[in-house]
């Protein structure tokens, strides 16, 4: 199934051909089952979230911005939301293979990275949805989609440092 679902009002014309990555997510504290120490089968390459900490450093600033810091902060601090909206500013993801019962969670994610690119002065386009079907993947892998163009280098390390040089510095 070739679909994919806006979840902003505008549409945003692609002009710039979009490359599909596989993102290892071990770098998510607040989902601790996709910390476990297997690597996805994959037949291109593998990169991995825990190697490109801006991901995790967006995420909690994102999460830091809804705080009330009057109070005591909780146990787990960020959301799954709070890291796809670091996903989209940190990797420019433009598209997100996901099971459509995850839309209303890219709705927020989108709606998290707006506000903080606005606060920030940053460059945001809106992620969309692929509709994808999970029952084969494994839990901790997320195919996306981004501008930055992925060779295999070889090996988990190489790859994600490789994609690492071709991210913007963010401004923060």
């Amino acid at each position: 199934m070739n679909t994919a679902i806006q979840t902003n009002c505008q549409t945003v014309q692609q002009t710039t051909p979009l490359h599909r990555i596989r993102l290892i997510t071990d770098g998510n504290t607040h989902r601790p089952d996709l910390c476990n120490n297997d690597l996805p089968a994959s037949e291109t390459a593998l990169i991995s979230e825990a190697l490109l900490p801006q991901i995790r450093t967006v995420a909690t600033l994102i999460a830091a911005s809804r705080h009330t810091f009057s109070q005591t902060s909780p146990a787990v601090f960020t959301e799954e939301a709070d890291f796809f909206a670091a996903r989209i500013l940190v990797l420019g993801v433009r598209r997100f293979h996901l099971d459509i019962t995850l839309l209303p969670m890219l709705k927020t994610a989108n709606q998290r990275a707006q506000s903080f690119a606005q606060a920030h002065a940053l460059p945001f386009t809106a992620a969309e949805m692929h509709m994808s079907l999970h029952a084969g993947r494994p839990a901790n892998l997320l195919i996306i989609e981004t501008e930055c163009e992925m060779p295999d280098c070889g090996s988990l390390v190489a790859n994600s440092l490789a994609f690492a040089a071709q991210l913007p510095q963010l401004p923060l």
